[in-house]
């Protein structure tokens, strides 16, 4: 929160604070803090940093709308939404750990990814993008790479639909993937 707040007053914005669940800051006293400085009057118009505070699949998309030019620093919620796999798409920095180097994605997961993102264009809706999905999928096990946090949160990163990430994972699972 501190480091949202800070790139806000250092770019002259608001910072913003995206959730999950309407009035779940109530619950958590330093969100609630936060809630009442971040402006919700400009949620939409893509002028400052914004925190995700524990988003799943439809939080996350919406957040990256009002980060557009600035920042967006997500905390990852136990059981919700993976953010490994978008953090390494995206090279996010770990702020509990900033010393760290960035997780990049495996490159051979990279050609993987593309595909995955050309048959998601439509939600993994029509029977052949299903299809050829699940033999990417079905490649990346046989490689050892088929990880359903690392796949789902890249794919997200790339802006696969949230309901295009449920088929995605329903497809992981069918594939054996963990």
């Amino acid at each position: 929160m501190r480091r949202v707040e800070r790139e806000a007053a250092e770019q002259g914005a608001t910072a913003v604070l995206v959730l999950n669940a309407f009035g779940a800051e109530q619950s958590i006293p330093t969100l609630r803090r936060f809630a009442d400085r971040s402006g919700r009057q400009r949620v939409g118009s893509g002028v400052g940093p914004v925190l995700a505070y524990v988003p799943d699949a439809k939080t996350l998309e919406f957040a990256t709308g009002p980060a557009r030019g600035s920042s967006l620093a997500a905390v990852e919620g136990a059981n919700l939404f993976p953010l490994r796999g978008w953090a390494a798409q995206v090279q996010a920095i770990d702020l509990t750990h900033p010393e760290d180097e960035v997780e990049e994605v495996d490159e051979r997961l990279t050609s993987a990814l593309e595909s995955l993102q050309f048959y998601g264009n439509n939600g993994y809706g029509p029977p052949f993008d299903r299809q050829q999905a699940a033999r990417v999928l079905g490649d990346l096990r046989s490689a050892g790479l088929l990880d359903h946090d690392v796949v789902i949160g890249a794919v997200a990163a790339q802006g696969i639909s949230p309901d295009g990430l449920k088929r995605l994972g329903q497809l992981i699972k069918a594939a054996g993937g963990r």
